[in-house]
């Protein structure tokens, strides 16, 4: 069974389809449920048929790779030099603003991603 589907509702006797219903404890999201799009009675847990038809994805996707002899891409990871890695953004002397971004020391508009040469690491980010 899936969203949309058609479906002859036991309770209410019609001829409806499903609808995905969220299932919620106060603010916190438990799960999904399919529900008769009239009467709104549940139907099946999404969950577990979704989780099964990830697990299927996973699978085949896993059974292709090993067929074509490919790995996951690793991502390079860029390395920069200290003096490269001053940017505006990351100086205490950064001001930013809804409208611009200023500097302080030097009382004029920058870009978050400017560099100058009297660059002040801020304390509060790790660097």
């Amino acid at each position: 069974m899936k969203p949309g589907e058609s479906y002859n509702c036991p309770k209410c006797g019609k001829n409806t389809f499903l609808k995905k219903v969220s299932v919620m404890d106060g603010w916190t999201k438990v799960g999904d449920i399919l529900a008769c799009a009239s009467c709104s009675t549940r139907v099946a847990d999404l969950n577990s048929t979704v989780l099964e038809a990830e697990k299927e994805k996973t699978k085949s996707v896993s059974k292709l790779a090993s067929f074509l002899n490919t790995e996951e891409e690793k991502k390079p990871q860029i390395e920069a030099a200290e003096n490269e890695k001053r940017f505006c953004k990351n100086c205490m002397h950064f001001i930013v603003h809804p409208f611009l971004c200023r500097c302080s020391r030097h009382g004029k508009d920058v870009n978050p991603m400017d560099d100058c040469p009297d660059y002040s690491h801020r304390k509060d980010i790790e660097k």
